[in-house]
């Protein structure tokens, strides 16, 4: 049910799963209250970006069930990932022991409502654990050229920054968005959004995870 895949082009991990169009539809539901009652929170983010408000969740529970398995997912792997590099393994933690954890999202999600020419310049997030996910990305913006000169092309993407260029790794690594990618990164993972020019506006959530148990 829940597709994913492990990148891991330079060091830290980065998550890329898959929502299912019911979800995609409730997350839509989510960002069109949370869009009506304009709870801006600009302030505290880096993004240039006119409309980044504060989520707006009627019930819990289906909203955590979307992103819950994801994160245990993401924690497993990596739990299972640094064990296999100790010299002395430790015992393996029981399924049933990431099936139970919860998540403490602070202040709690927020939405960005990212129109032509509006980006994210290279930051970084607070707390363990940071999500991306694209709840509507309008299909024009992968097609978009500002010119065929160049070996960039990256209007919309979002790219990850770690370590310097050295041989068999750029120290970067970017991603093409689709409606639906469920991207998971450590918080101190630095990374960067391009604008787009189209008339459109791509609707992305975030939030951090600040503690688990």
């Amino acid at each position: 049910m829940y597709q994913s895949d492990f990148i891991r082009p330079f060091g830290p991990t980065i998550y890329q799963g898959k929502l299912t169009a019911k979800q995609i539809d409730y997350l839509q539901e989510v960002a069109d209250a949370t869009y009506k009652a304009r709870q801006n929170v600009g302030n505290d983010l880096a993004g240039n970006i006119k409309d980044q408000l504060g989520i707006v969740v009627d019930d819990q529970e289906p909203f955590m069930n979307i992103i819950q398995p994801h994160l245990r997912k993401f924690i497993q792997y990596e739990d299972k990932r640094a064990n296999s590099l100790l010299i002395n393994k430790e015992p393996e933690k029981s399924q049933e022991s990431y099936d139970n954890l919860n998540f403490n999202l602070g202040t709690g999600p927020w939405i960005n409502y990212q129109i032509a020419n509006e980006f994210n310049p290279v930051h970084s997030h607070s707390g363990m654990i940071s999500a991306v996910v694209y709840i509507n990305v309008p299909d024009v913006i992968a097609t978009e050229t500002y010119t065929e000169d160049t070996n960039m092309k990256c209007a919309g993407q979002i790219e990850f920054l770690h370590g310097p260029d050295v041989l068999g790794a750029t120290g970067t690594h970017k991603i093409i968005p689709q409606t639906g990618d469920f991207l998971l990164f450590q918080a101190g993972l630095k990374h960067t959004v391009y604008p787009f020019r189209s008339d459109v506006t791509r609707t992305s959530m975030s939030f951090n995870v600040m503690g688990i148990n």
